[in-house]
């Protein structure tokens, strides 16, 4: 039961966070940067995107409950938006939900681009904050460290892909890239439905 639970935590939030589909992003807003400069932003993203997810791990459900929401509302909402999310990347829009016009505008405008957008809200966006929240509902505290311990293997995973983003994506090429993420799209819009069917179920069976 626990393995099955990590696995499944791992492979949904690996798909939110979806680092392969990022180091093309990676590598447009580090684009003169020396190599070891890059090592130093693709760090201080991960770290912050840990620190983030780590934070609504497990204060997530207390703000839930400080402004209301139910959790059946939640899962419907959360699976609405990693719908649309999935939907984005079937269709081939890497990176257009995660960031908009004003947040490029700052990334040409500031030097440090680890912590905004990149950390947040590329890495640890809506998405995988809806999801660490939702996987973990009121679960038991066992199954609050199986989500850590996903976050904290996916943290070095897309630190490891986007110190190297250069190598991967020549090795991968641009259809490569874009086949992996329609895959990984794909697995995120049926895991969106479920969220939706689940929450649907839970507030008519509470109603």
């Amino acid at each position: 039961m626990e393995l099955g639970f990590f696995l499944k935590s791992f492979i949904t939030l690996f798909t939110i966070i979806d680092p392969i589909g990022g180091a093309p992003f990676f590598l447009s807003i580090t684009l003169g940067y020396e190599e070891e400069e890059k090592r130093k932003i693709a760090l201080r993203a991960t770290l912050t995107a840990l620190i983030i997810l780590t934070f609504f791990l497990f204060l997530g459900p207390n703000l839930l409950s400080f402004f209301n929401i139910s959790l059946p509302a939640f899962k419907i909402a959360g699976g609405i938006l990693l719908f649309i999310t999935a939907l984005e990347m079937l269709i081939g829009k890497l990176g257009s939900v995660k960031t908009t016009p004003e947040e490029k505008n700052y990334i040409y405008g500031k030097e440090d681009v680890s912590v905004v957008p990149l950390g947040t809200p590329y890495l640890a966006g809506p998405g995988a904050i809806t999801t660490v929240i939702i996987l973990t509902e009121e679960g038991s505290f066992s199954e609050k460290l199986m989500v850590f311990f996903s976050i904290l293997l996916i943290s070095g995973i897309t630190y490891i892909i986007l110190s190297h983003s250069n190598i991967i994506f020549k090795f991968l090429g641009e259809l490569g890239t874009k086949a992996i993420v329609r895959v990984l799209g794909l697995i995120l819009a049926s895991i969106a439905i479920e969220y939706i069917f689940h929450g649907l179920k839970e507030y008519f069976f509470r109603a």
